[in-house]
């Protein structure tokens, strides 16, 4: 699926995800919805609590993504990858290969 305000294809995942809000720890849950190269849909998420800029884990495949907040709405928001992906044992490589 593409959105017109991005241009990298999107792809339907489903996952459960922390979000990781500081350096001690602190952490939420959401769920992501579909994720690009560049960014992600997340639901479920406590908009409150949640600062411009955090990181998000995706624990079944051991990586961690920084990101920043591009869009909110009133169950959903958007998020822009910032940096490199940090993983261990390929895996984002398996994130991937196995979905698509």
């Amino acid at each position: 699926m593409r959105d017109r305000r991005n241009p990298s294809p999107r792809y339907q995942l489903r996952h459960e995800v922390s979000l990781l809000l500081d350096q001690d720890g602190c952490r939420v849950f959401c769920e992501l919805k579909d994720m690009s190269l560049t960014g992600a849909r997340l639901s479920k998420v406590p908009l409150k609590s949640i600062p411009e800029t955090f990181r998000f884990l995706i624990s079944t495949e051991e990586v961690v993504l920084p990101c920043r907040v591009r869009w909110t709405s009133t169950s959903e928001i958007g998020v822009e990858f910032t940096g490199e992906p940090e993983f261990r044992d390929g895996g984002i490589d398996r994130l991937w290969t196995r979905r698509f």
